[in-house]
């Protein structure tokens, strides 16, 4: 499968970083960050652009050099001048650029007068009281620094538009081998959260291990950490982990509740099995031995007297009581939508035409389209609402 929008994306963005670390030129830096955001927000894939024969310096903030730089990136999978830039600026300087109260330009002065190329490095400068008197570096940094360093890796979450473009990918890819069987991804990616920490993937299949198998030799995997009979575990060249599990079709829809979460709603939903004197679990709602439900999630809610609860809403907030009486609240689709009140067009900052964008709009069935109006980087009066029933 081709290399995804957002992986191409970070890729510049981490080159961008790295520059701004070295001390590049600013203008540089900049080049490669609206790159990363144009390529981040286009509604079409790279790949499908480049395979069309379009050309990428159409796009804003993309010229020759970074059109050759990104074809190389969807054509090889790899960003050859971020590799040798890698080389040359430790790895670890740009998780010491995150850290709070940092940046790019502070960890170049770190780097450059005290040697700092580690995390390690830093709290030993940090302990060591040598950033005492370093220019810019007060006692209001240090003691940020410290507290920062004294917590636990933070978790990398990935933004859910991102990883919906890899779950896209990953389920048509996998398709071939799941046959007639059923594929889903479940975790706070189906409960639609604002960011993703890994990926869970749920299918069934008469040949698992041809599921696992091919999940393995997926084009974007960086490395497989476990392969086991009805498990696969891979991370992306992005990151990204992803724990493929390939289940009974019996015991699917209880896979799918138990793997979508949250733990609060399942542990709600298990104290209601219990005080029916029945189990439930990621195999199947029992009755002692007697399986009552399990190849539907839809069927397990109905056993347990309960409305079918929307993955969005399984938070352990209050949803069960309401389900228990039907009340549960109708949640707004995409179908709701009927317009856009701040769009950008090329009258402001935009990168398409008012025409495009009306024309756009009227696809989606839109009623209207707001449009406002600016000068410079000043947001001034709107420019009013264009009516989209013509």
């Amino acid at each position: 499968m081709p290399i995804q929008n957002a992986e191409i994306a970070a890729l510049l963005s981490q080159e961008a970083e790295l520059l701004e670390i070295q001390g590049a030129n600013p203008f540089r830096v900049r080049a490669y960050r609206r790159a990363a955001q144009t390529i981040d927000a286009l509604p079409r894939s790279v790949a499908s652009i480049l395979a069309a024969g379009e050309d990428l310096t159409a796009l804003p903030g993309i010229g020759q050099d970074l059109a050759s730089k990104i074809a190389e990136i969807v054509k090889t999978g790899h960003f050859a001048a971020l590799d040798d830039l890698k080389r040359e600026v430790p790895d670890e300087l740009a998780a010491i650029a995150a850290l709070p109260g940092m940046g790019p330009k502070r960890v170049s002065q770190l780097h450059h007068e005290l040697g700092v190329r580690t995390l390690d490095d830093l709290r030993r400068a940090v302990e060591g009281g040598r950033l005492h008197g370093l220019k810019g570096f007060g006692a209001r940094i240090e003691a940020t620094l410290r507290t920062a360093l004294a917590k636990p890796p933070a978790e990398t979450r990935y933004k859910l538009s991102s990883v919906e473009q890899q779950v896209d990918a990953l389920i048509s890819f996998l398709k071939p081998t799941v046959g007639g069987g059923r594929i889903a991804a479940a975790g706070s990616f189906r409960r639609r959260k604002d960011t993703v920490g890994d990926l869970d993937l749920l299918a069934t299949s008469n040949d698992a291990a041809a599921v696992g198998a091919r999940l393995a030799a997926y084009e974007n995997v960086d490395r497989v950490l476990a392969r086991g009979p009805s498990r696969t575990t891979i991370v992306l060249r992005n990151g990204l982990q992803v724990d493929l599990r390939v289940v009974a079709n019996a015991s699917y829809g209880a896979a799918l509740m138990y793997f979508t979460g949250s733990k609060a709603h399942n542990i709600a939903l298990r104290k209601l099995a219990n005080d029916r004197g029945w189990k439930l679990n990621e195999y199947g709602l029992f009755e002692g031995e007697r399986l009552l439900a399990g190849e539907s999630e839809e069927e397990i809610y109905r056993k347990l007297g309960l409305s079918f609860v929307p993955p969005e809403l399984r938070e352990d907030r209050g949803e069960i009581v309401l389900a228990h009486g039907g009340a549960l609240p109708k949640l707004v689709t995409l179908a709701d939508i009927r317009g856009d009140l701040h769009v950008h067009t090329t009258w402001s900052d935009g990168t398409a035409s008012i025409e495009e964008m009306a024309q756009a709009a009227r696809a989606r069935g839109y009623e209207y389209s707001g449009i406002p109006r600016s000068f410079g980087n000043r947001l001034t009066e709107s420019a009013g609402s264009i009516p989209l029933a013509w």
